[in-house]
């Protein structure tokens, strides 16, 4: 704190002795700290008139004085600050909140509408510059936000003594630690409350507004409709990142201390604040959650309180926090924190020991870059942690091992190997968790005491520690011995080359994983689990399902057959069924595992309605498009109740029930659902969410599919460079939305846009896609473009065979290909493979020829000079066009280009 700071808060102590104790105690050794907030109480309680300055000379405690209001003025201006004053169309009711430079009042708002309010107001005596400057920044910092868990600015004026006042939303709840403890929360519902926090400072940040005073007192909760909604207040300390909030001057004092100390960064514990980010309140997110879940802080204030301030800086900066587990272990209040999360003492610390435990510690690193770059980032991965999916935080020794890993080998394949090696050892203490809780299970049922089934437990977790620790070891020397080292020279020890790829590395390490964990089951099922799900990421649809298919055989051997594990693994298998084609099996394997999950961990278990959502997809890829309706509805219905509407679950399957109703055909409904959905997910997420841009471009697709080509085409426009920085040029999304937009610019005309960006598309998709449906669908739409295109200029017939050839050598049953292939080869001239390719495809249609297929080979066998087998499709294309397709633009171009060549050859 600086000494402006420290005076205020002495100020207010009446009592000399104890006023004296306050500043000993904060100041601690810092005597000429000390010195200077005793030189400012002692000018205040001598201060002549408001604008009085010293004759000559001018220190730094001459500014400050000329900031102190007579006593006298201080009595007037509290005059007016009482119940029943009327300031402007505000009836103040009851003072409910102070702080250093404003106190919050209940206010009865008269006109235009009559409800309750906060309104916040300089205190008397401190509208100073610098206080006001700030007190104006708040301000605007609230008028820049909007977001359901951040207290709104409803109005704000002067009062007549020229004090600023603004009005907020009164928020009825009570600090979010507090309101925990009272309605006996669990963990599981504080992480729910926590991640709604954690996506309003997100939306904060996005308004380039850092609050720098994060704290429980500061994020109250509220009952709306019987449901808990924090609110985010008090931006009095906020910072702007990249705009000014005030036009007045607006300065924190080099050498100042600003926020609350339990709570602060260690970069805010420095006495040149200049260099504050967003990360900062990254840092007091870890401290709340920390709080959250074991019932205090790192660093007590009565603990830091005990030292001077210059060592509770230090502290702050320096001293590495105890894991929240660690805390509650040796709390002696441990049973009362463990009845007000609704759990008893032993699997409270169980349940946070683990992921909890490095989600927290990440968020409190010392070292900002280390830290989640983003609130959203650590709303995330708690939200990971709630789908029991593997966290993004992991233990230091991990990293630690990952540095050196990364010291000791270089070249092509490490970054991939590095990636792997995280995946590996993420999931291990996952394994060993599962583990640990079916021992300790069993431990407590065969036990008669709590008392010895909890010396037992510890025991069994000091054993399970030392396994699992070998089992790293295992893990990492393998990946050391088999992977990392595979980007030797040839010749050297598992050396295959400097140019090896990590697909090669770990081809090649498949053979050695059975052998090598034959006697540890279950740490070969998660080793070829992550291998399995690497090589799915890496496109290798084949590799992947046998791999997470022998992986799935050792977990029913091994391990329950509703255990998580066991469910993950089949929800991954179904996934890579679907991936390549076997929808049949995926959906198969789907409704089993939906069945399974809801038997183990109930209908609204966040697990299962994700499952529910994989088996919508399926059943709309099968056609099955009512009961994929029904399920998205069901869905909906459960995650608004369970969630709330805005929240990015429910948002998603909102999204997904749009395109059911889409492709159902009921576009006045997929329109309504879709703009709605669209709204919100902008509102709560931001447009630079991926959810968001999903959701946009579903609402772009209706367009098209309802002709509306001009709103379809913005927004898509819209959205793809926000795709392409925040999900990548290369990622799938980005590249169906690519697609999108490419066919959206053909329906309106607009050839030139339409090549381009089919040209980027193709240029941008991985290589190890080259094979994949959506890889090969780009070929083909380019060579149907540079054939049939209406635009000459555009016209290469050449390369239209060389893209379409290539297709079909990859799917050669492919009847679309074919027919690309055949208009291809009939631009090129080569009129007799058109004809061969366009009949093989007609085929393969389970519907056989139409107008499409007919003009190009009525001018076929026109060129080829068989003209009544030309009249003849001719005659065959003209009835189907009249009956099907009679206003369809492309087959008139067709119908056009055969009338020219015939009529013209006929004369």
């Amino acid at each position: 704190m600086d000494e402006q700071s420290l005076f205020i808060a002495a100020a207010e102590i009446a009592d000399p002795a104890e006023r004296a104790k306050y500043l000993d105690r904060v100041c601690g050794v810092d005597k000429p700290l000390l010195q200077r907030v005793q030189n400012l109480l002692d000018r205040a309680s001598n201060a002549g008139s408001f604008l009085e300055k010293p004759a000559v000379g001018h220190d730094v405690t001459s500014e400050f004085q000329s900031e102190i209001a007579r006593p006298a003025a201080v009595a007037s201006a509290k005059a007016i600050e009482q119940p029943g004053v009327m300031i402007d169309s505000y009836k103040l009711i009851e003072q409910i909140g102070e702080g250093g430079m404003g106190a919050v009042w209940m206010a009865q708002q008269t006109d235009p509408v009559k409800r309750l309010v906060a309104l916040k107001l300089v205190k008397a005596g401190m509208d100073s510059k610098s206080v006001i400057a700030r007190f104006e920044a708040e301000r605007q910092a609230l008028a820049l936000m909007d977001h359901p868990n951040i207290a709104r600015v409803l109005d704000g004026g002067t009062t007549p003594a020229g004090r600023p006042y603004f009005v907020m939303d009164l928020v009825k709840g009570l600090p979010i630690t507090k309101f925990c403890d009272k309605h006996r929360f669990t963990p599981l519902q504080r992480l729910e409350l926590f991640i709604a926090v954690c996506q309003a400072v997100q939306h904060a940040h996005q308004k380039g507004i850092i609050h720098r005073d994060l704290k429980p007192s500061n994020v109250l909760v509220a009952l709306y409709d019987d449901k808990p909604v924090p609110k985010v207040i008090d931006f009095g300390l906020a910072k702007a990142t990249g705009q000014q909030l005030t036009d007045k001057t607006l300065v924190t004092g080099f050498g100042a201390i600003v926020g609350t100390l339990e709570y602060m960064s260690p970069e805010q514990a420095e006495f040149n604040q200049l260099d504050i980010d967003t990360r900062s309140d990254i840092y007091s997110l870890g401290v709340l959650l920390y709080e959250l879940l074991a019932g205090s802080p790192p660093f007590a204030k009565g603990d830091l309180e005990k030292a001077g301030m210059l060592e509770m800086l230090r502290v702050i900066r320096e001293k590495e926090p105890s894991k929240p587990s660690t805390k509650l272990s040796t709390a002696e209040r441990l049973p009362t924190l463990a009845a007000n999360r609704g759990t008893e003492p032993a699997k409270l610390t169980k349940l946070i020991r683990g992921e909890l435990d490095w989600i927290v510690m990440k968020a409190l690193e010392k070292d900002r870059g280390r830290r989640y770059e983003t609130a959203g980032g650590l709303a995330e991965d708690v939200h990971r942690y709630m789908l029991h999916e593997p966290v993004h935080a992991h233990p230091a020794s991990a990293a630690y091992r990952l540095r050196k890993f990364a010291r000791r080998h270089k070249g092509p394949v490490l970054a991939a190997s590095l990636l792997l090696l995280v995946l590996v050892v993420g999931v291990v203490g996952t394994t060993a968790g599962f583990v640990r809780a079916e021992h300790q299970r069993q431990i407590a049922e065969q036990n008669e005491t709590k008392a010895i089934a909890a010396a037992a437990a510890e025991k069994q977790e000091r054993q399970l520690a030392q396994a699992r620790e070998a089992e790293a070891l295992a893990l990492f020397q393998f990946v050391d011995e088999k992977i990392i080292a595979a980007a030797r020279p040839e010749g050297q020890a598992g050396g295959l080359g400097r140019e090896v790829t990590i697909r090669k590395a770990l081809e090649v390490a498949l053979p050695e994983i059975g052998p090598r964990f034959a006697n540890q089951p279950l740490v070969e099922a998660r080793l070829r689990f992550t291998v399995g799900t690497s090589f799915a990421n890496l496109g290798e649809r084949k590799i992947a399902t046998d791999q997470i298919e022998r992986s799935l055989a050792l977990r029913r051997k091994h391990l329950a057959s509703d255990h998580p594990d066991t469910l993950a693994c089949m929800n991954n298998l179904a996934n890579c069924y679907y991936a390549m084609g076997r929808v049949a099996d995926a959906t198969k394997l789907q409704e089993e595992t939906l069945a399974l999950m809801k038997a183990r961990l109930g209908p609204e278990d966040p697990l299962t309605l994700g499952a529910i959502s994989n088996l919508a997809i399926s059943y709309a890829t099968v056609g099955e498009l009512e009961k994929a309706l029904k399920l998205n509805e069901e869905t909906v219905a459960i995650k608004k109740s369970k969630f709330g509407p805005d929240d990015p679950r429910t948002l998603g399957t909102m999204n997904n029930l749009a395109g059911d109703y889409r492709n159902l055909g009921r576009l006045d409904d997929a329109l309504k659902l879709s703009t709605e959905t669209v709204e919100r997910s902008q509102k709560r997420l931001g447009l630079r969410n991926r959810v968001t841009l999903v959701c946009m471009d579903t609402l772009a697709s209706i367009h098209y599919t309802r002709g509306e080509f001009a709103e379809a085409v913005k927004i898509y426009d819209s959205i793809l460079p926000l795709m392409k920085e925040i999900l990548g040029p290369g990622h799938s999304v980005t590249l169906t939305n690519m697609t999108a937009l490419a066919n959206t610019y053909a329906a309106l005309g607009r050839y030139g846009d339409e090549l381009k960006i089919r040209e980027e598309t193709i240029a941008k998709r991985p290589k190890a896609d080259s094979d994949r449906p959506d890889a090969l669908d780009d070929l083909i739409q380019l060579a149907e473009l540079l054939a049939v295109c209406p635009d000459a200029k555009i016209r290469d017939p050449k390369r239209a065979v060389e893209l379409a050839t290539k297709a079909v050598e990859r799917a050669p049953k492919s009847e679309w290909y074919l027919r690309g292939l055949g208009w291809a080869q009939f631009r090129a001239g080569a009129w007799q493979d058109s004809i061969t390719a366009l009949n093989k495809s007609i085929e393969l249609r389970k519907s056989g020829g139409d107008s499409f297929y007919w003009f190009v080979l009525a001018m076929d066998y026109w060129h080829l000079g068989d003209k009544a087998a030309a009249r003849k499709r001719y005659d065959q294309a003209v009835e189907w066009m009249a009956k099907n397709k009679p206003s369809d633009l492309r087959v008139h171009r067709f119908r056009a280009e055969a009338d020219e060549l015939m009529n013209k050859k006929s004369k």
